[in-house]
């Protein structure tokens, strides 16, 4: 007897709405990738605040929880999930796994789960260590049986499923470990093996976060970080699939009036997560593509006669926190989120993160959904040109760095050297003006000054006789003895954030620094909307105002 068509139909409904239903968390015929993320402090997200996350524009609802992603976890002592649970914070705090699947989603067809293991204050040389040493706590083995846990539950339901990558965090700790500091490199390298071993993927690709030098042990433990930065490149240098995570660009939470901290906060765990899929996307030959934003021949600005203008520096002048989706809330400065075609523009970011190919409207770049003074700088200043001349940017800048990065004969730490990138960039801004067939003039320098530095008081104590080293440098190598420069202020911390005054000198010695040098001007900013270490949205943008004015005053 034939089935009538009617049940036929309906029995075929009702099997494929089953199969819609369960669609987002797997689907019939796709393998689960697993991503493991493991380390200390800065993996656990510790300091992060699940409940901030809306104030950062580019991650409103990152922090939801999303349930077609599955989730085991065991943090610090006694945080654990009971097997796989849906991605979401834990005790209201995260690490750059959330933003890692939120990001990654956009781009895979296929469902993803994470497996996550994390302990702050944890060493590679004890806690991590493979052999398991009588003394640590054991976490090698403590993670290998929460990943074979995982696994033998989706064998039990028949879910194929492939162990995609690790992402691994750690190192703070061991540059405090005597053994620790002098054997990483090693450590590291046996610790990636036995992973590898112990999961059965012996090309499994690993992705090595790098120690961070933005916060305070990047600072005043310099020496200590690089030495497991270098450690930490050697590996990656060594092994084609094991792959280096900058961190030192991405946020860090700001501690006290002084800004310097241990963990990289809420706005730096949604950067870290970002960070991963960027290099793992990169790593699997599908790197996520940047929009050309350089001018075609025909569209260059027409005035020949080009004023070419240099900003530097770290976090105000890069615009950490100052988010281009807020540029709209502002009527002065609405229309300043578009290009400005009559602008050319160029930029090193986050220490060259992100450079520019080329001359490009001036106009948001697209560089962690960001903006420096340059949008209203260049507003304003293009305002005081006659009808022959153009105006044309560089910017180069790393908000994790300091003074010391900047020096003419080189940092005592060669990775952090910044002084080489930046004259290069401005000889090749200079260059590419002369080839596109424009008269250039090198008509300034606007530098602001280092957050980073007045939070530690012998940086704070150096800080203008290192920024007269970068002076005098950049006038040697440019020909151009009396170029000159603009610095401005770091403004005033109110009275109640007490013991983090170190910027006071800083502020003296800069303006004594501009009245023994008549082509030095000292911009005063704290006058100007501005919120502690960061400007924030509106600050910045009237930051790049106020520099314009001294152009004028």
């Amino acid at each position: 007897m034939k089935t009538p068509r009617s049940l036929y139909c309906c029995v075929v409904l009702s099997l494929l709405t089953v199969l819609i239903a369960h669609q987002p968390l797997l689907g019939a015929d796709e393998e689960l990738r697993i991503f493991i993320f493991a380390g200390q402090s800065n993996m656990v997200g510790s300091d992060s605040k699940d409940s901030l996350v809306d104030n950062h524009p580019p991650f409103r609802g990152a922090a939801e929880q999303q349930p077609d992603v599955r989730f085991s976890y065991n943090l610090g002592p006694d945080k654990r999930s009971d097997g796989w649970v849906a991605m979401q914070p834990v005790d209201q705090v995260f690490g750059p796994e959330m933003t890692f699947v939120r990001k990654l989603k956009k781009h895979a067809n296929y469902p993803i789960a994470i497996i996550k293991d994390a302990w702050g204050g944890t060493t590679l040389v004890n806690d991590w260590n493979p052999a398991g040493p009588d003394e640590g706590k054991k976490l090698y083995s403590r993670l290998i049986e929460q990943v074979a846990a995982r696994l033998k539950e989706l064998d039990a339901q028949g879910i194929k499923y492939r162990i995609e990558a690790m992402m691994w965090h750690q190192g703070e700790n061991d540059m405090f470990n005597k053994e620790g500091i002098e054997t990483y490199e090693q450590n590291l390298r046996n610790f990636i093996a036995s992973i590898r071993k112990d999961f059965k993927a012996p090309k499994l690709k690993f992705f090595v976060g790098e120690i961070s030098n933005k916060g305070v042990w990047g600072m005043d433990n310099r020496h200590r970080v690089a030495k497991i930065c270098v450690q930490q490149r050697a590996v990656v240098k060594a092994d084609p699939n094991v792959y280096f995570v900058p961190t030192s660009h991405v946020g860090f939470k700001i501690g006290r009036g002084a800004g310097l901290h241990y963990h990289f906060g809420t706005l730096g765990q949604l950067q870290h997560g970002e960070a991963y899929v960027e290099h793992y996307l990169r790593a699997i030959g599908q790197p996520l593509k940047t929009e050309d934003r350089r001018f075609a021949p025909a569209d260059l600005p027409r005035g020949k006669q080009v004023k070419l203008f240099i900003l530097g520096g770290q976090r105000n002048m890069e615009g950490e926190e100052a988010y281009v989706s807020q540029i709209a809330n502002f009527s002065k400065f609405a229309a300043l989120d578009r290009d400005q075609k009559d602008v050319l523009y160029q930029y090193s970011l986050g220490g060259g993160v992100r450079r520019s190919l080329g001359w490009e409207p001036l106009g948001p770049t697209g560089y962690l959904s960001n903006f420096g003074p340059e949008l209203s700088f260049g507003r304003a200043v293009k305002k005081t040109l006659d009808k022959n001349q153009t105006l044309a940017i560089y910017k180069h800048t790393h908000s994790g760095a300091q003074s010391i990065d900047w020096l003419p004969d080189g940092t005592d730490i060669p990775h952090r050297d910044l002084y080489k990138g930046f004259i290069a960039g401005i000889k090749k801004a200079q260059q590419d003006l002369d080839a596109a067939g424009y008269d250039s003039e090198l008509a300034g320098v606007f530098w602001h000054c280092g957050e980073n530095d007045r939070a530690l008081h012998q940086q704070a104590k150096m800080y203008a006789e290192n920024l007269k080293k970068l002076i005098d440098g950049v006038r040697k190598d440019l020909s151009a003895p009396k170029l000159k420069w603009y610095i401005t202020e770091q403004p005033v911390i109110p009275p109640d954030w007490a013991g983090n005054q170190t910027f006071l000198p800083v502020n003296e010695d800069l303006e004594a620094l501009a009245r023994d040098d008549e082509n030095i001007q000292f911009i005063k900013t704290s006058h100007l909307p501005h919120r502690v270490v960061v400007f924030g949205t509106e600050g910045v943008l009237a930051l790049g105002e106020e520099m314009a004015k001294a152009l004028v005053d």
